[in-house]
């Protein structure tokens, strides 16, 4: 799924929000947003709660604080290469450099070798036999994504090389003599083009996943604020039934009047506070999902090939650890509808007594956005399960191969697939690479099993309500995803 690429970022999006400074070391928090190193440390060590002074978001779990130091846990983020790319590149180009002469101020540079040159120095170096090729621009045309692409990185063990392959088996960006002596008993070393290009087609799929989380929450908040104009005229409507029996009695009761009208207003309150409440912890979800978003798409638009390959992995495991689906927090209850019944034979002693006005009751529903919204795995597994991705995941820890049993959070609802993709990386035995296992519980209450999408036939039938799927994590199964409940007609 292709995207625009994102402009660069312009100085002030260079800019810490703590120290207010271009980023020196910018590491990457868990909700996508960006702190020095320094001031992260700097801003745990003086909060009593760890939250990102621009979301609010929790930048360490609670029960992390006490087992790690706050230098641990800054140093333990990653480094947006990326960022720290552009920003070295601005700096060099807004700051004074002389010539490699030392006698005049530079005025364009080598983006081949990386040098600063006056005008003459500029022609002696097009004019020497090894440099022809090179391109050099003025400083003044340059800007920091160009300047950021054109640096590659130098060996780390032969610093006047620079890296042109890349080792799978040790994670290392290596030069050429590197891969014929450290490498050379690896049982394969890419082309660094090769590996960027593998790179830049993870990180497009993972832009597409991020691009499609956050129009499943729009939509989500999209509902929410139609439920909130919903209540809000379902309370008028309330409130202009109560003032027309006020209207006939108002001046004999007018304190049932006022009180009736608060009760109203109370219950559109109570709608309000948990449709908000809501509302911002999805809000919060998407502001992870935006930021992240926006990571992905630097680290996708850099130039500087290490940066990719590096920030890569790390933002495969960051997004797979986001939650893209529009679920709701367990137990959000809101008030669907604000409805004013008045009883007659109240009205009648009212008219005849002038004490009883009548009632307003409030009916209340779940706000849900379908029969299911997503396929979690509950806390109650095998031994050497491991969960993540919100329960989405669940990963086999250990040798042990019999203790590797996952339970579906919620009761199955008939005719819908709960699927799971295998992600183990290996055929398994009968089955392709990559296969989708589900199950489907029928109206007769009947088991089906697919593969792929195809239903495989009835496994079980006759079987009781609450139903729950389960699946084992054994043999050549290392890991399962929960995939998203869909409707089978």
């Amino acid at each position: 799924m292709a995207t625009a690429a994102p402009p660069v970022p312009e100085p002030d999006d260079m800019d810490c929000s703590v120290c207010h400074e271009q980023y020196v070391q910018p590491k990457l928090l868990p909700c996508g947003h960006l702190l020095c190193h320094h001031c992260l440390l700097s801003w745990l060590q003086s909060q009593d709660q760890a939250l990102c002074p621009l979301c609010r978001c929790a930048i360490v779990d609670p029960e992390e604080r006490g087992q790690k130091t706050w230098q641990d846990v800054a140093d333990g983020f990653p480094t947006d290469l990326a960022m720290a790319d552009l920003v070295g590149a601005h700096r060099l180009l807004k700051q004074s450099h002389s010539c490699i002469c030392e006698e005049a101020a530079a005025t364009c540079l080598c983006l081949t070798c990386g040098d600063l040159f006056c005008e003459s120095c500029r022609k002696i170096h097009l004019k020497q036999k090894m440099a022809r090729n090179h391109t050099v621009e003025d400083l003044t045309s340059l800007t920091a994504d160009k300047v950021a692409g054109s640096q590659h990185a130098a060996c780390a063990v032969h610093a006047d090389k620079t890296t042109e392959l890349f080792c799978p088996t040790h994670g290392e960006s290596i030069c050429q003599l590197c891969a014929t002596s450290r490498h050379r008993s690896c049982p394969e070393v890419k082309d660094m083009q090769e590996k960027v290009k593998d790179a830049r087609a993870v990180l497009a799929e993972l832009a597409a996943t991020l691009t499609e989380g956050e129009a499943r929450l729009d939509k989500a908040i999209q509902q929410l604020d139609t439920h909130m104009a919903e209540t809000e005229k379902q309370t008028k409507k309330a409130v202009a039934e109560i003032e027309a029996v006020c209207a006939r009695l108002e001046k004999s009761v007018q304190d049932y009047r006022h009180r009736l009208n608060a009760l109203a207003h109370s219950a559109c309150s109570d709608v309000k506070e948990a449709v908000t409440e809501t509302k911002t912890c999805l809000l919060q979800r998407r502001g992870k999902l935006t930021s992240h978003k926006h990571v992905v798409q630097r680290v996708q638009d850099a130039k500087n090939r290490d940066t990719v390959s590096t920030m890569t992995p790390v933002m495969q495991t960051r997004v797979g650890n986001l939650d893209c689906s529009a679920t709701l927090p367990s137990g959000a209850k809101v008030v669907s509808k604000v409805t004013v019944v008045i009883d007659a034979e109240a009205v009648t002693r009212i008219e005849k007594e002038l004490s009883v006005l009548g009632q307003t009751k409030v009916m209340s529903a779940d706000l849900d956005f379908g029969p299911v919204t997503a396929f979690c795995f509950h806390d109650n597994h095998g031994m050497n399960i491991v969960l993540s991705n919100d329960k989405q995941t669940a990963e086999r820890r250990g040798t042990d191969k019999n203790a590797g049993i996952v339970v579906a959070s919620q009761p199955m609802v008939t005719n819908m697939l709960y699927e799971l993709d295998t992600n183990v990386g290996r055929k398994l035995v009968n089955l392709p690479e990559k296969s989708r296992v589900g199950v489907m519980l029928d109206k007769k209450r009947s088991l089906h099993l697919y593969i792929n999408g195809d239903d495989q036939g009835e496994a079980a039938s006759s079987l009781p309500d609450p139903c729950f799927a389960f699946f084992d994590v054994l043999g050549p199964y290392r890991q399962v995803t929960a995939l998203p409940v869909r409707r089978i007609p």
